[in-house]
C-alpha cells in the first residue's frame, strides 16, 4: 500500500494521475550510472521533484525475471534518499536515471499473474475486512 497516516499526499490528490515510479538511492548508483544493488530499489510516487509516497522493494519474481518481460527493472529516477520528501536528483533540465545491468535479471520462471493477484486480494481483504 502506497499510503499511510504519514504520507506527504494530501486527499485531494488523485491516485489515478499519478504513476508509480522505480526509484534508487544515489548512494546505490556507481560513478558510471548503474544501480549497485537492484533489489534496494523502491517504488514510489514523485510530486513536484519529491518522493511524495513510498511502498516496499521490488519483487525480483516480476522486475528481474527474464522469464517475465512484461515489467523489467531497466532503469529508476535517482533520489537522495529513499525516504518521504527526499528530492530526486537533476541532471540538468532532467531528473537523473540509473541503468540496471542487463547481467542483474535472471531465468525465474514463469509469473501465474492470476495466483499473485487472488493473494493480493485476499490479503487485503485480511488487513481491511
Amino acid at each position: 500500500m502506497l499510503s499511510d497516516p504519514h504520507s506527504v499526499l494530501s486527499p485531494h490528490h488523485s491516485i489515478r494521475a499519478m504513476r508509480i515510479r522505480h526509484l534508487v538511492a544515489a548512494d546505490n548508483v556507481d560513478a558510471q550510472g548503474y544501480v549497485i544493488d537492484p533489489l534496494l530499489v523502491r517504488h514510489a510516487i514523485v510530486l513536484a521533484g519529491q518522493i511524495g509516497d513510498l511502498a516496499g522493494p521490488i519483487d525480483p519474481q516480476t522486475h528481474l525475471n527474464r522469464d517475465f518481460p512484461e515489467h523489467q527493472l531497466d532503469e529508476c529516477l535517482v533520489a537522495e534518499r529513499l525516504e518521504r520528501g527526499a528530492a530526486l536528483l537533476r541532471d540538468g533540465d532532467r531528473f537523473r536515471m540509473a541503468q540496471v545491468r542487463a547481467g542483474a535479471d535472471a531465468s525465474l520462471g514463469p509469473v501465474d499473474l492470476d495466483r499473485r493477484r487472488a493473494d493480493w486480494q485476499r490479503a487485503v481483504r485480511g488487513v481491511t475486512g
